[in-house]
């Protein structure tokens, strides 16, 4: 496998931001509220990485493709996109690899899952800590773990 680390992005206002590197989960965290405390948490994770001993190590980031659905309200949707954009370009400003993932895509990775939306996050937060159970998972943090997960098996393999 090559050596990265995948930084996974779940980018909605309740969503999380990860660091993995096929052994270890590092920076796990609750989306920030202000594109500050965004960027902030992406050099916290650059700066963890840049004084890992092994300098070989390329940093990607795999982010969860959003959309807005006819349901949603147009300021929840505004809101949402603003966050994938806000994250688009604190990748792009660090020069970070960013391959855009949509939820059935990463999900599907981890078989059938619940198709009521509270269940399905209540499932992927246990499903969560059964990979990484030393670690503490919030319903905020458990999708940017898993798909960093994601992101690391599929990248890694290229």
């Amino acid at each position: 496998m090559n050596n990265i680390t995948v930084i996974g992005i779940d980018p909605g206002i309740s969503g999380g931001i990860c660091a993995y590197n096929g052994k270890n989960m590092t920076n796990v965290q609750s989306c920030p509220s202000s594109p500050e405390g965004m960027s902030e948490s992406l050099k916290g994770i650059i700066k963890d990485h840049s004084s890992n001993k092994n300098k070989k190590s390329s940093l990607k980031v795999v982010i969860e493709l959003v959309h807005a659905f006819p349901r949603d309200s147009r300021s929840s949707a505004f809101k949402f996109g603003k966050n994938y954009g806000t994250w688009l370009g604190i990748c792009a400003s660090h020069g970070i690899e960013v391959t855009a993932v949509t939820p059935q895509i990463w999900m599907k990775k981890y078989g059938n899952l619940p198709s009521e939306k509270q269940e399905r996050k209540r499932y992927l937060k246990i499903l969560a800590t059964s990979y990484f159970p030393d670690l503490k998972i919030t319903l905020k943090t458990s999708d940017a773990i898993l798909i960093a997960k994601y992101g690391y098996e599929e990248l890694a393999r290229d």
